[in-house]
């Protein structure tokens, strides 16, 4: 039996674990970012769901290159070019951070790269996909503007990578018009500042829910080292 034989060899568990830990951290968060990625698109792709894919933090964009075609392999299940794809970000880190959001990884320029170079690289990694990258921070791209003022009028997939909570409540709020019975809603990093509910991600949604109690979320699945999807199951009495 393969019990005896692990018994008899710890050789072999050995090397299996050595070479497991030599796997970068961040490596591994991404590898299971991107498949929770695939399952938000695939849960509403099955089930037919209309609207776009939105963003926020887009960083070098590796995320978002890898929805636009993931959700084109799941042309059998849903037709993908009705989905646009929208991302959002600074590009210049987050600029003046609150003192409740201020974490010893989280700097401002931690996540500062070369707008210019990663919107280009998006736009050839995703030719004949409707693809709009509004750089520029938050309070300025998504207070100053609504959603209809992108076009967009209903969300189907929408990504919150954004850390901490005031930015994370922004992307929230703006996309509080456009969530539907359906919508996954996945948010990376939620266990940040050691867990504590009212900070980061966390304290972003647990802010948003107090707002608008009329949206009831189930947890559909958790992924890399704290990131989490939710589904928008009910909104009001519907």
């Amino acid at each position: 039996m393969i019990i005896d034989f692990v018994k008899k060899n710890p050789f072999f568990q050995n090397l299996i674990s050595s070479l497991y830990s030599r796997v970068p951290a961040m490596v591994e968060h991404n590898l299971g970012k991107y498949l929770a990625l695939k399952k938000a698109l695939y849960l509403t792709g099955l089930e037919k769901l209309e609207g776009d894919y939105l963003e926020f933090g887009v960083f070098t964009g590796s995320s978002f290159v890898f929805s636009v075609k993931a959700n084109r392999r799941l042309h059998l299940i849903h037709d993908s070019s009705k989905t646009r794809f929208f991302g959002f970000d600074s590009f210049s880190g987050f600029g003046n951070v609150t003192t409740d959001d201020k974490h010893p990884f989280y700097q401002d320029g931690t996540f500062t790269v070369d707008a210019q170079k990663v919107i280009a690289n998006i736009h050839k990694q995703t030719r004949g996909t409707e693809v709009t990258i509004v750089p520029g921070y938050f309070e300025d791209t998504l207070t100053k503007k609504s959603a209809q003022d992108y076009g967009i009028k209903k969300a189907r997939v929408v990504f919150i990578d954004c850390d901490l909570l005031e930015p994370s409540l922004l992307a929230l709020e703006f996309v509080r018009p456009l969530l539907q019975k359906g919508t996954v809603l996945q948010m990376d990093d939620y266990y940040s500042y050691k867990g504590d509910p009212k900070l980061g991600v966390q304290g972003a949604f647990a802010e948003f829910n107090r707002r608008h109690p009329e949206f009831v979320w189930r947890r559909v699945y958790d992924y890399g080292f704290g990131g989490i999807g939710m589904i928008l199951g009910q909104v009001g009495n519907d």
